[in-house]
């Protein structure tokens, strides 16, 4: 793997350790949109003729059918949605698993936090930690994840150093 390549992996398993909390409040919302969607129900209405044709035709579909196969079709794609934010969030959540207790302490400090950004100096604070120190845990933490979020990699880059 070039440097170029690590370093585009770096930043995207860094982005994902970022979106954490986010992942989690999307697979709340969208539970609730399904529950909406799933309550709504306008059922019969009156007889619209904006769509109607003056022509003859086969195509007999009721508003019901339409209202039922638009809910189904919108609650089948927040499901397929829901579920890629899930493997998601499982896949960070195995990468978290496997970070020493320094490394979980930073992620919750640095990266679950409910500030938008916390700054370096309150993380050393926290931590009781030197600068040296903070980014070597920080490095360390976001190959961990990599490793555990793309374990194709790895398993790659051993592949190619024995082969």
């Amino acid at each position: 793997m070039t440097k170029e390549d690590f370093d585009n992996y770096y930043k995207k398993t860094e982005g994902r350790l970022f979106n954490y909390k986010k992942i989690l409040n999307d697979i709340e919302m969208i539970d609730l949109e399904i529950a909406q969607i799933e309550n709504e129900y306008v059922g019969c209405s009156g007889i619209s003729y904006d769509s109607e044709k003056t022509g003859k035709t086969y195509n007999i579909s009721k508003s019901v059918e339409q209202e039922i196969i638009r809910k189904e079709e919108r609650i089948n794609y927040l499901k397929y949605t829901k579920r890629k934010l899930e493997i998601e969030k499982i896949r960070i959540e195995i990468a978290v698993n496997n970070f020493t207790i320094q490394q979980k302490e930073l992620f919750e400090i640095l990266y679950c936090s409910r500030r938008v950004r916390i700054s370096r100096n309150e993380i050393l604070r926290k931590m009781h930690i030197s600068k040296s120190t903070y980014y070597e845990l920080r490095n360390s933490l976001v190959v961990s994840a990599l490793n555990s979020i793309y374990p194709t990699i790895l398993r790659d880059e051993i592949y190619k150093k024995f082969a």
